[in-house]
């Protein structure tokens, strides 16, 4: 019998995502994918791809990525396929194939990047080298959320053949260390054609759907730079902190996606600078105050920058800001007015940092019970064995014993039941009156020969 995805307990969900990580993080510490050591990375002056310490190391990484891409190879969606259908049964469509701009999967030309100064070598995290990891209390903040943006994203990398690095990067003097994207962005991007970053609270929500795809659905063309999401809007004594000073929805960096050209750098180094006030007046404001690069960049950037349609890209908040009951949940603290935004392709958990554990369990489950049923439906004559059902087997039925004299037949005395049934109750009460007179009438006239009063 096949089960449901949906329908398994948390134990099975446990079950299948602890397969999944053990492939993954087996060859963590045998690839260059971590750009980890003792001294941390100091901005603008970046490794740009780390070098493998052995040859061995380097086809252990290539036999890992030949051996994910092979087992996801069956769900996986093709670039200019015109609509996924989720496993709730909700279709998504992109853009029609003849229009599509990303034909073919770009592989290596993708970096996915993780960026962040905590580092997760703690207890319980991934580059933690003295004991095993135990994925069901990893926990969903700190550098905890660094390990989990690691297995999520790095996995997803694998499925599709991306390249992926994790930057541990130092923080920027006198600035929050989120400032740190930008100029990590200018000095990485060179070597691909795209580079997509994303937060440690980012899930991506379906393995199975390539980046193309998502570049397709949202109008990333080829002189494309930048594309970020929109935020999702909420609201502080009434009033949205989620727009800029022309009221404006800002842009959330917690997704980016950084395209290979002239006008990219441009726009990278202008950002990066931006707090020196050069160009822009009053970006000094944002070294600290929140919403930080984030904000300088939807204040000034994208002002100075995206003149031309296309250059930069808003992502609907709904595909990737938010979560499944975003709304709802955050409503429900008090926080009204927050945007509807489930995160279909990707879940930011901005206020629901708390779910992240959970949330990258049930991807990484979904994705590999989906491998696991395409399996079993196609190998049916070879994996199910199909008892045979004994009241349809002719022989069987033929090899009847004789009854003897003294036995009854179940059936038919159901049926002599069932004729009584039929007859009414006026006509079987007749019918029994009838029998018990000739019984009786019989038993006299027995008794009378006997007594040779009547003849025979």
């Amino acid at each position: 019998m096949l089960v449901d995805p949906r329908m398994m307990l948390s134990s099975q969900r446990y079950y299948i995502a602890a397969v999944v990580l053990f492939v993954v993080w087996s060859t963590l510490y045998l690839s260059g994918t971590l750009h980890h050591s003792t001294e941390p990375t100091t901005f603008g002056n970046f490794a740009r791809k780390p070098e493998l310490s052995t040859k061995d190391n380097l086809r252990s990484q290539d036999v890992l990525r030949d051996a994910i891409t092979t087992v996801f190879k069956t769900i996986k969606v093709y670039p200019t396929q015109e609509y996924y259908r989720d496993p709730k049964g909700k279709a998504w469509t992109a853009a029609p194939s003849n229009s599509s701009t990303w034909t073919e999967p770009l592989g290596k030309k993708v970096l996915i990047v993780d960026i962040d100064t905590r580092v997760p070598t703690g207890d319980n995290q991934i580059l933690q080298p003295d004991a095993k990891i135990d994925w069901e209390r990893l926990e969903s903040g700190g550098a905890g959320l660094v390990s989990h943006a690691i297995t999520n994203h790095y996995l997803y990398a694998l499925i599709h053949g991306y390249e992926y690095r994790y930057f541990q990067a130092a923080n920027m003097p006198d600035h929050h260390a989120t400032w740190i994207k930008p100029h990590i962005f200018k000095e990485v991007l060179p070597d691909y054609q795209f580079m997509v970053f994303m937060d440690a609270d980012v899930v991506i929500s379906h393995l199975e759907v390539p980046l193309e795809w998502m570049f397709n659905r949202w109008g990333i063309e080829e002189h494309t730079s930048i594309a970020l999401p929109h935020d999702t809007e909420e609201f502080v004594n009434g009033k949205s902190i989620s727009t800029d000073s022309k009221g404006v929805p800002v842009l959330n960096t917690g997704f980016i996606v950084t395209q290979n050209n002239k006008l990219t750098f441009e726009m990278l180094e202008a950002w990066g600078n931006c707090t020196t006030e050069v160009r822009y007046p009053g970006c000094a404001r944002w070294k600290g105050e929140w919403s930080h690069e984030q904000r300088a960049f939807s204040e000034y950037i994208r002002y100075d920058f995206g003149r031309i349609p296309g250059t930069i890209v808003g992502i609907p908040c709904d595909d990737a800001m938010g979560y499944p009951g975003f709304k709802a949940q955050n409503e429900a603290k008090g926080n009204n007015g927050v945007s509807d935004c489930n995160g279909n392709f990707l879940r930011h958990y901005t206020l629901g940092k708390d779910q992240v554990h959970q949330g990258g369990t049930n991807t990484m489950a979904q994705a590999l019970a989906e491998v696991l049923q395409k399996s079993v439906v196609s190998m049916q004559d070879q994996i199910i064995i199909k008892e045979s059902d004994p009241s349809s087997n002719v022989a069987w039925e033929d090899q009847s014993i004789p009854k003897q004299a003294w036995e009854v037949d179940e059936d038919e005395e159901d049926l002599e039941t069932a004729e009584d049934d039929e007859e009414g109750p006026l006509v079987s009460d007749l019918k029994k009156t009838t029998d018990s007179k000739l019984e009786t009438d019989r038993e006299k006239k027995i008794s009378l020969l006997l007594a040779g009063k009547v003849s025979k």
